[in-house]
């Protein structure tokens, strides 16, 4: 995956990030997530209700998943 992909689908609205070891990140939208060329830098809620970050390599990504009500859990 590279940079200007991500960035499209992330624009689009919120998506399912799968990585190669079987765990997925969900991005709700571009305000979410900053993209470099080698990482994404992703905001989430932790369990404990602060905002943190997580860095997702692009090369250990597996594909994307737009989120739609029907794919939503």
């Amino acid at each position: 995956m590279d940079r200007e992909e991500l960035m499209a689908l992330i624009s689009k609205g919120p998506v399912r990030i799968l990585m190669n070891d079987g765990e997925s990140h969900e991005v709700a939208g571009s305000e979410f997530a900053v993209v470099s060329d080698i990482a994404a830098s992703v905001l989430y809620r932790a369990v404990d209700g602060k905002l943190r970050t997580m860095y997702l390599p692009l090369v250990t990504m597996s594909g994307v998943q737009p989120l739609t009500e029907a794919t939503e859990p």
